[in-house]
């Protein structure tokens, strides 16, 4: 297998990875706050669900570049990753405004864990993109 393969099935697998570990840590691990006392939900809820979904497509979409062979396609879904994962960024406290108090999970918790790994996922597609482009070219 050449260098650049080996290159890209890693990057592949990593972007598997990460999407997995934020559509699963949002949920089990870097969630945000429970339920309230009356039933109700706070809007920090609404974020973590937000999130839920972007992570379950990203998570869809790094499979489907395990699955295709051709280069065209896996660029265009690492493509299409790069803004979803954005996305998922700015979800928690930008597009959804979060709890107010400073100390709450969903802002001590959930949305670094959010903004770092969605940050990661954006960065490794663009590598793979970038080192993808720059092997075809050689």
């Amino acid at each position: 297998m050449k260098k650049s393969n080996t290159f890209e099935k890693l990057t592949e697998i990593i972007l598997v990875l990460l999407s997995v570990i934020l559509t699963a840590g949002v949920k089990f691990l870097f969630h945000a706050c429970g339920q309230k006392e009356d039933g109700s939900w706070m809007h920090c809820h609404d974020a973590e669900q937000t999130v839920f979904v972007l992570g379950i497509m990203l998570t869809v979409m790094s499979v489907l570049m395990l699955i295709f062979s051709e280069e065209k396609k896996k660029r265009w879904i690492k493509i299409i990753m790069i803004p979803t994962a954005l996305t998922a960024v700015f979800v928690p406290n930008i597009l959804i405004h979060m709890c107010m108090m400073k100390g709450m999970r969903c802002l001590s918790v959930m949305r670094p864990a959010v903004i770092i790994i969605s940050l990661l996922i954006a960065a490794a597609a663009a590598v793979s993109i970038y080192y993808g482009r720059k092997n075809k070219e050689s």
